[in-house]
């Protein structure tokens, strides 16, 4: 009998994230960022709920001191700007800046239009498991302030 799914499975994804976390270190290099720099700014566009500095400390993990390391990089940068949250002007916003962030669009899109030409050759009903079973990783692997892994 062959290898047990579950170690194929886990092998495989061991292997998709060095060559996402190599892939994104390049892409950061090629547009003058660091890898957590990309990812935070990926995070940014991703996730319209993750919009102060706090949100983005709680999201990832990071202490707020390197969030804000991380945010005065990328506004320096161009690719963000800090406003006062209307809400609460206590609090920082944080606003993408659309015509900076395009380049990375481009690259991520054409991934994307990739993905989607890979993803047609699978019945939506095994991309729903595989989705399902992501989703629980991602769970798992979700950055808890309580715990290191």
């Amino acid at each position: 009998m062959g290898e047990d799914p579950a170690a194929r499975v886990r092998a495989a994804l061991q292997r998709q994230v060095v060559h996402a976390v190599l892939g994104n270190e390049r892409i950061a290099r090629e547009h003058g960022l660091r890898v957590t720099d990309l990812q935070t700014l990926h995070l940014l566009v991703l996730r319209e709920d993750v919009r102060t500095p706090r949100r983005i400390s709680d999201t990832t993990g990071m202490p707020t001191s390197t969030v804000t390391k991380l945010l005065d990089r990328l506004e320096q940068a161009g690719f963000l700007r800090r406003a006062p949250d209307p809400e609460d002007r206590r609090r920082t916003r944080i606003e993408l800046e659309e015509d900076a962030i395009a380049p990375l669009r481009n690259v991520y899109g054409r991934t994307d239009e990739e993905f989607a030409a890979l993803s047609g050759e699978f019945a939506p009903s095994e991309l729903e498991v595989v989705a399902r079973f992501l989703d629980a990783v991602s769970d798992f692997y979700a950055a808890r302030p309580d715990e290191s892994r």
